[in-house]
């Protein structure tokens, strides 16, 4: 019985395929890096709503926590929101804030002032609510 061996065409890939490969595959990754992060506003405004909202929750157990009133605020103008005397979050190129904007109190016993804030980013509106009695925040769309 004759043993297999491979002839001499079938060992495997010449050295010119592999830098042909190489070649292909480098310059396909840098169209894509050259590209850039793909971004959607729609996802940004949905991302800065979340985040507003996180914040006013976190200022809302805060005041609990602490027994104290806590007050957030937007400042439209400066383009951030946060605590009045924490940290403030800047909004992302593109979003905007709409309509007048007054602090937001948020009591020991977890009610607060009541409020909203819509954010836009073009034709494209969201709103942080946030429930006078409860402290509850919510983010909705306009028209609901």
């Amino acid at each position: 019985m004759r043993a297999l061996s491979p002839r001499r065409g079938d060992r495997g890939f010449t050295l010119i395929e592999m830098i042909v490969v190489l070649v292909v595959l480098a310059l396909v990754s840098g169209i894509v890096l050259a590209r850039g992060p793909l971004r959607s506003p729609a996802l940004d405004l949905r991302a800065c709503a979340r985040g507003m909202a996180a914040s006013l929750r976190l200022a809302r157990a805060d005041a609990i926590a602490a027994d104290h009133d806590r007050t957030f605020s937007i400042d439209a103008a400066a383009r951030d929101y946060g605590l009045r005397d924490g940290p403030r979050h800047a909004l992302p190129a593109g979003v905007d804030i709409e309509g007048r904007t007054t602090p937001i109190l948020f009591h020991p016993d977890g009610s607060a002032s009541g409020g909203a804030v819509t954010l836009a980013d073009g034709d494209r509106r969201i709103a942080v609510r946030v429930d006078w009695l409860t402290g509850q925040v919510a983010v909705v769309s306009p028209a609901s």
